[in-house]
């Protein structure tokens, strides 16, 4: 049964031969709303309370990813073959999970990695989205930045992927995504001054070690389709691209190129926001997608 709690409604759901731990805010007659995170090595818990505040006009269902958190993992902590972690079949879930609380369509938000899976459901699962969420993400994955760019002012630490603390056979699950997203943490949020509060906010985070071996063997392809040109221009559905004008993991131009690729997209910038735009500005973000979501009623 549904665990009923103050964070929301969570359950384990069973899809494509995996399950997938899940977390719902809002009443079921509304509108569904699916949201996907990134990392992928992280769970969905960094990406509330900003998107738990669109409970009062959607049933917002957010998931980990498999792989992640609290859904089918490898081993050694579950028994899902690394193979099962293609970004394809990722897409495959989010489309099983509309289906399974009852929608046939559905707004999707995806987020960093997850925004390229979220093109991909687009893609492979078209008729099942009605509008699409875009959101810190980038449909480049070797675009190099525009030389107004300014995230680049906040490089991030470099860290070891052989620190046998980090990554050898004793290490902690999840410990190199854990020490990443610590040293990461001034390049991800832009208000300094939250820094603590950032900390706060990773500390609640599952991080897992499913997808650190694969990524460094090149087993897996990559989260974002080729040509996500292509696929939104032929999917020609509404599309909200929302971006931090001072992210330093996916470069505002990217944003702004994909905006002028995609005529049926809308550009929402957040100025002084970093990649956590969400955290560093929740209202603004938060704001935008309630403005563009309101245009499908």
């Amino acid at each position: 049964m549904p665990e009923f709690a103050p964070e929301g409604v969570t359950e384990v759901v069973a899809v494509g031969g995996v399950e997938l731990f899940t977390r719902r805010f809002g009443d079921p007659a509304l509108p569904l709303l699916v949201v996907i995170h990134g990392g992928p090595t992280w769970d969905h818990s960094y990406l509330m309370p900003a998107v738990a505040e669109l409970a009062d006009l959607a049933h917002v269902v957010l998931f980990d990813l498999r792989g992640c958190g609290r859904s089918s993992r490898t081993a050694p902590v579950g028994s899902l073959p690394v193979s099962a972690l293609q970004p394809d079949l990722l897409a495959d879930d989010v489309a099983a999970l509309i289906g399974h609380y009852g929608a046939q369509r559905a707004d999707v938000l995806g987020f960093s990695y997850g925004g390229g899976i979220a093109i991909r459901v687009v893609d492979q699962h078209p008729g099942v989205v009605r509008r699409l969420i875009l959101a810190s993400t980038t449909a480049y994955s070797d675009q190099p930045a525009a030389a107004d760019d300014q995230h680049q002012a906040r490089p991030r630490p470099a860290i070891a992927w052989d620190d046998p603390e980090l990554t050898g056979p004793g290490a902690p699950d999840g410990a190199l995504s854990r020490a990443m997203a610590y040293a990461g943490a001034p390049a991800d949020i832009w208000r300094h001054d939250r820094l603590e509060d950032w900390h706060r906010v990773l500390a609640q985070v599952s991080f897992s070690s499913d997808w650190n071996l694969p990524y460094t063997r090149g087993q897996l392809r990559p989260g974002c389709p080729a040509d996500a040109e292509t696929v939104l221009q032929n999917w020609a559905g509404p599309v909200l691209i929302l971006h931090g004008t001072q992210d330093a993991t996916h470069p505002v131009s990217h944003a702004r190129k994909l905006h002028a690729a995609v005529p049926t997209s809308t550009l929402a910038e957040i100025p002084d926001a970093a990649h956590m735009a969400h955290f560093d500005d929740p209202r603004a973000w938060v704001a935008e997608i309630r403005r563009f979501l309101a245009l499908g009623t």
